[in-house]
């Protein structure tokens, strides 16, 4: 689990990597939350708003290590699922919610239902400003 958890959109992977030591600040206008598995919620993400397995998606190695072996941790979000997120409407990311909340709960991670459909929806909004400023979506852990 991870305590502190900033997902942002930069440029490119040089500019994202800048922030990796401290975190985005302000001028990357970060959402930030923390204790939730990032990894597992990735891929699930990916696996529901794609239609595609889980095993499929595991298998295709999920977000890309730009920094950092511990943490701090930087990762690049998949571009698949910045663009599934960008493109779904307001009932597929609550759908998507609500079937992540079910894929949390069966590994034992117990998420507030008010705030796991925050995540997704904002996650969302965060992702479409990525594909409209055609900039990557990243992701800050520590």
């Amino acid at each position: 689990m991870s305590s502190i958890i900033k997902f942002f959109v930069a440029p490119d992977d040089e500019v994202a990597a800048g922030a990796a030591e401290e975190g985005p600040g302000a001028r990357f206008e970060p959402i930030t939350y923390g204790n939730f598995d990032v990894w597992s919620t990735l891929e699930e993400l990916e696996s529901i708003l794609t239609g595609r397995d889980l095993e499929e998606v595991l298998d295709q190695g999920g977000p890309e290590i730009i920094s950092g072996a511990g943490e701090p941790m930087l990762l690049r979000v998949p571009t698949v699922l910045v663009e599934a997120l960008s493109t779904a409407d307001s009932e597929t990311i609550s759908g998507a919610a609500e079937q992540w909340l079910s894929l949390r709960a069966g590994e034992g991670e117990a998420l507030d239902e008010e705030l796991a459909h925050e995540i997704v929806s904002e996650l969302a909004a965060t992702a479409a400003r990525a594909q409209r400023t055609t900039q990557s979506l990243y992701c800050w852990v520590a």
